[in-house]
């Protein structure tokens, strides 16, 4: 009888710990899931300045194109200034295409470049390790200015730390990334915190679980984005930017989604 109860004892020890690893299974493989990328994806953020609304920036996920043999995702970033502001007048687009793991092969952009506004073009060519970068100006399409730059560290561009971020805000680690903006290379320093805070956004009923990150660029790039920064991530698999703080050519500013497309979030809606 003794040897029964004791079995009895085992078998219910054994189950308690096959349970036990398997809610730890759940949790460890959400908390490492791999980033999904979508196609139709359009994330809409309002910018906020001294609790003044200044412009929207729009980020999408076009489509994908093979460029050297290799698939890429095309994003576009369109940044609008608010029509009624007129100490910021500010209109741009740009595109860029990345690779599955979040690297430009491809940025088309306008920027201005000692004092002159270009249509510009940044080839990143891996395989010959170089970026081949082509400006042409905006009023005189025969100002031309080519140039080459070596390709022997991984780089990314403006947008493409957006996405590098979404990739692995969900772990832990300090990184220096080397990033190319107006046609030279700066570094910013991005800490994924491996932590989850839980923030009050204007679309949300109740405070919304995120990943935080932080970190620092030491170079201007889009719209003089520049300095200390501050960013908050959904929990999903798509881990969309929720909300960021940086500092820009006018100051710091707010950033927060106000609008998306193809895209469900796991949280309760403000009516």
């Amino acid at each position: 009888m003794k040897n029964i109860g004791l079995n009895k004892r085992i078998k219910y020890l054994v189950i308690g710990i096959v349970l036990l690893l398997s809610q730890y299974s759940n949790v460890y493989s959400f908390q490492a899931a791999s980033f999904k990328w979508k196609i139709g994806e359009e994330l809409t953020y309002k910018v906020s300045w001294e609790f003044i609304r200044i412009g929207t920036v729009s980020l999408s996920v076009v489509d994908t194109v093979t460029i050297h043999g290799s698939k890429t995702y095309h994003i576009k970033m369109k940044i609008d200034s608010s029509p009624w502001l007129f100490f910021v007048n500010m209109h741009s687009e740009f595109d860029s295409y990345l690779t599955e793991d979040t690297y430009p092969r491809l940025l088309i952009c306008k920027e201005e470049i000692d004092g002159d506004d270009y249509d510009s073009r940044y080839q990143f060519d891996y395989e010959n390790k170089e970026i081949v970068i082509h400006h042409e100006g905006v009023e005189n399409p025969d100002k031309k200015i080519d140039k080459r730059m070596p390709l022997e560290k991984k780089i990314q561009d403006g947008i493409s730390i957006i996405f590098y971020a979404r990739k692995n805000c969900n772990t832990s680690k300090k990184e220096k990334l080397f990033v190319i903006a107006q046609a030279k290379e700066g570094v910013l320093d991005i800490n994924f915190t491996g932590k989850m805070e839980n923030i009050e956004i204007s679309i949300a009923e109740n405070k919304v679980p995120v990943y935080y990150i932080d970190g620092e660029a030491y170079f201007k790039s889009i719209a003089g984005f520049g300095d200390k920064y501050k960013g908050w991530f959904s929990l999903d698999e798509r881990r969309v930017p929720l909300a960021a703080e940086m500092k820009v050519f006018i100051g710091s500013v707010h950033l927060e989604l106000e609008d998306w497309k193809n895209w469900q979030p796991d949280f309760t809606l403000e009516d």
